[in-house]
């Protein structure tokens, strides 16, 4: 003893290391417990855009030590120590300050709901709060979002997903799965989609690459036709007896076809030989069609018996960045957004005004349905893989507006009235898909 007594007099730094342990490993041992209820807690929560603030009263007690506030996912168990953090629960708040009533969590997960509880450590024990439960306006599902497609004037959106070989459709508003199919496709590009109202129905015509073109019923996925329809599509148009669409047949043709059978009724061949080609109805009543591809952007009318194009109008672009996704169109069809470099164009394909690019330029953009705004998203790695959304004035293209989302990539954005519906992908690093409305 005599010489334990001269070591750690001579050894300090060690002497201090010990007592730092053992106060260390009785903290880590103390237990919760609310059994004298001399101070019992509540803890309230609310919900803004993209955080929560959680707030109690004040702690008045002697010994208090500190605040402690933990974040989990799954159901908090009572009487859990909130010692550290693990895989399931996070300590997100310790404060010493007696005075702190209020913590804002910014930091959030991507994530349905949240659990979270108040503890206020005292001398040998910790007291802990009822666990307060945030529900989010989020629709998660398994996927990775290669297919995306909003369904005008419902609540649908179509995901599809080319590596489990799924195709399913969501209603965003009620968070529910109405139907999921089976199916092979080889061509995940979004504008080889188009839905149509038939006999009061809506319904889906898929080109999915390579032969394979189907039509479903909305929203249960049921088949109810198929073609074989030779090479492989980039973009398809459904209009009131035919169906227009561009693909890969060695010419890169612009091709009207026949609902019933998807007969060619005359094809158009390209002298431009880049093989991807988007299409857009600008004015329905007119068969009015855009199309544009990474050198060159075509406006022309079709003839629906004959198959003509008239009045065509057209215009060099020299960039190289042509929409893999749809071909955004104001609602009254007097502009559209025909490529990623950020050019909108009226019908006479004038420049009307240019999107503002941030990091590597935008990945989606609509125009709202009052054609007053543009909504765009943007790649954004402030804080992960994220995405950032902006809303500009059309045609000032100045910023009103703007959210964020940590870790979510972006897929696409669709607007609706008084907002839009994101969809997102690679979810907190995960393989899921995020389907959100946003109000703003």
């Amino acid at each position: 003893l005599a010489h334990m007594n001269a070591f750690l007099k001579n050894n300090s730094g060690v002497l201090f290391f010990l007592v730092l342990l053992l106060a260390t490993g009785c903290k880590d041992n103390l237990v919760v417990d609310n059994s004298d209820q001399n101070f019992p807690l509540t803890l309230a929560s609310e919900l803004g855009n993209d955080k929560v603030t959680l707030r109690w009263e004040a702690a008045n007690v002697s010994n208090f030590e500190k605040y402690v506030v933990l974040r989990s996912r799954n159901p908090i168990p009572v009487g859990l120590r909130p010692v550290f953090s693990t895989g399931e629960q996070e300590i997100v708040l310790q404060s010493d300050d007696i005075k702190t009533t209020e913590f804002v969590d910014e930091a959030l997960p991507i994530v349905e709901k949240l659990y979270y509880k108040l503890y206020i450590s005292i001398d040998d024990r910790f007291i802990e709060s009822d666990a307060v439960v945030v529900n989010f306006d989020n629709l998660l599902v398994d996927g990775n979002g290669g297919v995306v497609k909003f369904v005008a004037d419902s609540s649908w959106v179509i995901l599809g997903d080319e590596l489990t070989g799924t195709l399913s459709v969501l209603n965003y508003r009620t968070k529910d799965v109405l139907a999921r199919e089976s199916v092979q496709f080889t061509n995940a590009d979004n504008m080889c989609m188009d839905i149509a109202v038939e006999n009061g129905k809506q319904v889906l015509y898929w080109w999915a690459g390579y032969n394979n073109f189907y039509k479903y019923s909305l929203p249960d996925l049921t088949q109810l036709n198929y073609w074989p329809v030779p090479f492989s599509g980039f973009s398809i148009l459904v209009n009131d007896n035919l169906i227009y669409t561009t693909q890969y047949d060695y010419n890169q043709s612009f091709t009207p076809r026949r609902k019933t059978d998807m007969s060619v009724v005359k094809a158009h061949y390209r002298l431009d030989y880049y093989t991807h080609r988007t299409l857009a109805m600008l004015d329905k009543s007119t068969s009015r069609i855009v199309e544009a591809s990474p050198y060159r952007i075509l406006v022309y009318n079709v003839n629906p018996v004959t198959g003509d194009e008239t009045n065509m109008v057209e215009k060099s672009t020299n960039t190289f960045n042509v929409f893999y996704r749809e071909m955004p169109v104001a609602k009254n069809g007097q502009y559209f957004i025909a490529q990623y470099d950020g050019s909108i164009y009226d019908q006479g394909l004038n420049l009307i005004a240019t999107i503002p690019f941030v990091n590597n330029g935008y990945s989606d953009v609509d125009f709202s349905p009052d054609g007053q705004f543009i909504y765009a998203t943007y790649q954004d790695f402030t804080v992960g893989n994220g995405t950032l959304i902006q809303k500009f004035t059309f045609p000032g293209m100045e910023v009103v507006a703007s959210r964020r989302f940590n870790n979510a990539s972006p897929r696409s954005v669709d607007a609706v009235e008084g907002g839009v519906i994101f969809v997102g992908g690679s979810i907190n690093g995960l393989n899921q898909v995020l389907v959100k409305r946003l109000d703003f």
